[in-house]
């Protein structure tokens, strides 16, 4: 018969054991890791900026013109429908943009290679964006597509670069709600602290910058 004292110690050692192998079991979960990210690229072209993308991050759910584009990424901008597509815009269309712009369009351009190496040269910023930011960027885009009489959107023109076209859009280019307004607009709809009524390129570019290491939402 095991005395008292012993076989207070063997249940101790017992407990003892059954807790090392549930603080070694404990720790031998994976720790939880940071939310999930993705990120949208803004792409300064000197006046106005656009916006680009990871194709494969791109819900088909949320934006379904997104499968028309054949590209790893996808640059979207916004503009006056007569001035934005012109091969030679000049000053006086412009002027008409800015005062009198009849309609509008988006600029949907497809490419492979990582927007920092096809638009070398130019002012690229990351900036991260959780997945419900994403998500909710993608579909300020797409509700920005007009469609025809069949329920496609319709194209204006051929685009700039890339695999890319001018597709008519909804909403009306003005001076004070411009290209760099509607990509502004686009990054608050996304979550990020950035004042959706700024109008000139650098802005946009000055205000995206102080969000590359912090993100948004």
């Amino acid at each position: 018969m095991v005395a008292a004292p012993a076989l207070l110690s063997v249940r101790a050692l017992a407990v003892g054991l059954l807790i090392a192998s549930c603080l070694t079991h404990a720790s031998a979960q994976p720790a939880p890791g940071p939310p999930e990210t993705k990120v949208v690229y803004l792409v300064s072209h000197g006046w106005h900026v656009g916006l680009a993308v990871a194709r494969a991050d791109v819900s088909p759910r949320v934006w379904p013109e997104v499968a028309e584009a054949r590209g790893r990424f996808v640059e979207i901008g916004w503009g006056d429908g007569a001035y934005y597509p012109a091969p030679e815009a000049t000053v006086g269309m412009g002027l008409r943009a800015a005062v009198s712009s009849e309609f509008s369009v988006l600029h949907v351009a497809a490419f492979d290679p990582a927007p920092a190496e096809f638009f070398a040269g130019a002012p690229v910023v990351r900036v991260p964006l959780s997945a419900a930011g994403f998500e909710a960027l993608t579909r300020f885009i797409h509700a920005h597509y007009e469609y025809g009489a069949d329920g496609r959107p319709v194209v204006v023109a051929p685009g700039r670069y890339g695999d890319a076209r001018f597709y008519r859009a909804t909403g009306r280019y003005r001076l004070f709600d411009n290209s760099n307004t509607w990509a502004a607009k686009a990054l608050h709809a996304a979550g990020c602290p950035i004042d959706p009524a700024t109008i000139t390129a650098g802005s946009v570019v000055r205000q995206a910058k102080e969000l590359e290491t912090v993100g948004c939402r």
